[in-house]
């Protein structure tokens, strides 16, 4: 049986100043939705906000990867490095969701991605 990924919205974007502003909510396979907004320039992340109906323990662990995630290039194999070295180096856990839901919700915001 695969898992349904459902893309719920892809690639909003819109450009201020050289900066672009990209949202996506993804839909990880155990239904939780992911939200994700970032501040995009250069082919590099300025800011990221995630949010949604899942939950990230210790409580603070959301704040630090959206933190780690500034100034990454929007690319998959260095998001998944990324992804990776959080949940290894903070001992986060996700509820619902996996590493790899955060990554993938991160390509849904970039334009031309779909995240699956």
């Amino acid at each position: 049986m695969n898992p349904k990924i459902e893309i719920m919205e892809i690639g909003s974007t819109l450009t201020n100043c050289g900066r672009t502003l990209l949202s996506a909510d993804y839909k990880a396979p155990g239904g939780k939705l992911l939200r994700v907004r970032l501040r995009e320039a250069g082919g590099r992340i300025e800011s990221a906000k995630i949010s949604g109906d899942f939950f990230l323990i210790p409580e603070d662990s959301l704040a630090k990867l959206e933190k780690m995630l500034e100034d990454v290039p929007l690319r998959e194999e260095e998001l998944k490095l990324l992804v990776d070295r959080f949940f290894r180096g903070t001992s986060a856990q996700g509820l619902g969701v996996a590493p790899d839901d955060f990554v993938k919700a991160i390509l849904a915001a970039k334009p031309g991605e779909s995240g699956s």
